[in-house]
């Protein structure tokens, strides 16, 4: 090596190889996945952000050939058959970071078949390696790497067009500066989801931004954005509803207004529905709904129901609920809700909200408030479990002493008020 040649620029044949090394690996991607975001105009692709703790120099050098390993039988000489049966049990960022490996490796991942579960939130929120140093970034959390990495994961599956079965996303989709609500639209017109079951769909709140809100927010600001976000949703939801015509798994939070009803209820296959609370009341959740959403999902086996609902005076909402097919049924995070008739002949295991231990609470109700004892011994004759008792050889007309003192707890009624004479609550 020369004497005079600059010590910033002199290089040992080591490095030269490792850097030649990179560069042919990455010059065969081909050039359709060299994608760039669209906010940080940062040009990377999907399988180069998914390494959380080694720089792309690392993880070049350390997948040496395997030819070379003594005692080991080479992947590559394994049938295709066999190379897809072992992948096919990687999850996606394995299969991103698999994708680096090799030429012939990189253009067997490529293929939509491996790519039917997509979970959006399952990307790293750590730093980039080469990233750590900079102004916006924090530690243990970085949104500003997530939100590089899930863009570019982005691009990778709208050129991939995946065949997807299972999807999730936990994203703020009215941010303004996120621009998530962009990423989704982007799947829900590229990916084919002819073929997809389940869906787990949080469009309020990004975990990836907990450590960067705002303390002191106005609460006009909140309110403007819950409102922002429930417009956009209704716009992504329906969308999804027009696509994903064979769900039978839903979950979500729901805002119970009467356009989401509506394409809620064209979910015609779906069997199991989760909808949780969206802000602090549910003001429009009504008896319609309700009786909407049971006779439209036909096929509903368990439905899991929150709503916050405000009553003003009263204490609580008096509720129906009928429908053939349900067999789990879990109101225990409602507030507000009581149920004053069912009528469930398959209904098999049910979760009810308890009453409170405040007696001038429990004092506000109305002597009309129908007996729990009457309403399941009526409606749900089937029951075998409630609130995680299980009813074996006893019933509802019939019940034990310790299955009494459970459905005293859910009963509201006068009757249920006092046990052997003292008062059960607020003694």
């Amino acid at each position: 090596m020369s004497a005079g040649r600059p010590a910033s620029i002199q290089v040992s044949r080591k490095g030269r190889k490792k850097s030649s090394k990179k560069e042919d690996t990455l010059s065969g991607l081909p050039q359709e996945n060299q994608c760039s975001l669209s906010v940080t105009s940062l040009n990377t692709c999907f399988p180069s952000v998914m390494d959380s703790s080694l720089s792309e120099e690392e993880v070049c050098d350390s997948d040496m050939p395997l030819d070379n390993r003594e005692s080991c039988f080479p992947f590559q000489d394994l049938p295709d058959l066999c190379k897809i049966k072992i992948w096919s049990f990687l999850k996606q960022c394995d299969l991103g970071r698999s994708m680096l490996v090799c030429r012939s490796w990189h253009k067997s991942i490529s293929n939509p078949q491996w790519w039917n579960v997509i979970s959006l939130n399952e990307l790293p929120y750590t730093c980039l390696p080469r990233d750590r140093n900079g102004p916006t970034h924090t530690e243990p959390v970085c949104h500003h790497c997530f939100r590089k990495r899930l863009f570019s994961f982005s691009a990778f599956l709208s050129r991939l067009r995946p065949i997807v079965k299972k999807f999730q996303f936990c994203l703020d989709i009215s941010h303004p500066t996120d621009q998530f609500y962009t990423v989704v639209e982007r799947f829900l017109l590229s990916a084919d989801l002819k073929s997809l079951t389940y869906a787990d769909i949080n469009w309020k709140e990004s975990p990836s931004r907990s450590n960067l809100r705002t303390v002191n927010e106005p609460s006009q600001d909140i309110l403007y954005r819950c409102r922002q976000r429930q417009r956009m949703f209704f716009r992504m939801f329906q969308d999804f509803v027009n696509v994903a015509t064979q769900l039978t798994t839903l979950i979500m939070p729901f805002d119970w207004t009467e356009p989401n009803v509506e394409n809620l209820c064209k979910l015609v296959k779906l069997e199991n529905l989760v909808l949780e609370k969206y802000g602090t009341y549910n003001h429009t959740f009504t008896q319609e709904h309700m009786n909407k959403l049971t006779k439209s999902l036909v096929h509903l086996k368990k439905l899991l129901l929150q709503v916050s609902i405000p009553t003003g005076d009263s204490v609580m909402r008096l509720y129906q609920i009928e429908s053939a097919s349900l067999v789990v049924l879990d109101v225990s995070l409602c507030c507000g809700f009581y149920l004053q008739r069912i009528t469930t002949p398959n209904l098999l295991k049910l979760r009810i909200l308890p009453k409170p231990l405040k007696r001038n609470f429990f004092q506000q109700q109305t002597p009309e408030m129908p007996c729990m004892f009457s309403v399941l011994s009526v409606g749900a004759a089937q029951l075998k479990n409630i609130n995680g008792h299980i009813l074996e050889m006893e019933t509802i007309d019939h019940p034990s002493i310790e299955l009494s003192n459970l459905l005293s707890t859910l009963c509201w009624c006068p009757k249920h008020k006092t046990s052997g004479g003292k008062e059960m609550y607020g003694m």
